[in-house]
């Protein structure tokens, strides 16, 4: 598995002091703040890329620790904070044993994997007690967009999958049999939408959350 993102990590951190991106980011943190769980604890970010939201899960008082492939993504992460716990390792098969951490996030990572299913499994293995999945949902304006535009040339989509909501839970549901999860309860929200329309799949971002009994 090729471990250099489409994306230079000078290139992904200048995208979020942009006024879009700004604006992007504030939304997509104010979901997080209502959908990530109330009591803190260790949690595994996985494919962290510059650490955008392992840095921001740390400061909601999580203890965070972010883990990707490419270590020119970690190195510049490590740069801007060098106290942040860093792993480099494949979402795919995660160097942890069963409960390593309480949590495990997943932000927009399973677009870019060639089989974003065992990544899934390896999350809901390492984490005790649930994991939230970041994605792009297919149907939405922006994502529409961004799938058009890898047809006339190349584009960090190129080789993106955009997984429908049915998908992401179906993978999710079949992790945690796998590794004898419960599913206690499951929640879901997104931002971005088209103005004045909220409807789910039009989100531009979406996630979802599971907790096990």
């Amino acid at each position: 598995m090729n471990s250099k993102f489409p994306i230079s990590p000078q290139a992904y951190d200048t995208w979020f002091s942009t006024p879009p991106g700004r604006g992007a980011l504030e939304e997509e943190q104010a979901l997080f703040l209502r959908l990530l769980w109330k009591e803190r604890g260790s949690l595994l970010d996985i494919g962290c890329g510059t650490g955008v939201f392992t840095l921001f899960f740390r400061d909601l008082g999580f203890s965070a620790t972010g883990l990707d492939l490419s270590r020119e993504m970690l190195l510049h992460l490590k740069g801007k904070e060098p106290d942040t716990a860093l792993i480099q390792g494949n979402a795919q098969l995660l160097p942890f044993k069963r409960n390593s951490f309480q949590y495990a996030t997943l932000v927009t990572v399973l677009e870019f994997l060639p089989y974003p299913f065992y990544a899934l499994v390896e999350a809901t293995k390492v984490a005790q007690r649930g994991v939230a999945v970041a994605f792009l949902p297919p149907w939405s304006p922006t994502n529409l967009k961004r799938r058009a535009k890898t047809l006339w040339g190349s584009t960090p989509f190129r080789q993106a999958h955009f997984l429908p909501f049915s998908r992401i839970i179906s993978m999710i549901t079949e992790g945690c049999k796998i590794n004898s999860r419960r599913v206690k309860g499951m929640d879901q929200g997104g931002c971005l939408f088209p103005r004045g329309v909220r409807l789910l799949p039009l989100a531009s971002l979406a996630v979802i959350r599971v907790d096990y009994e």
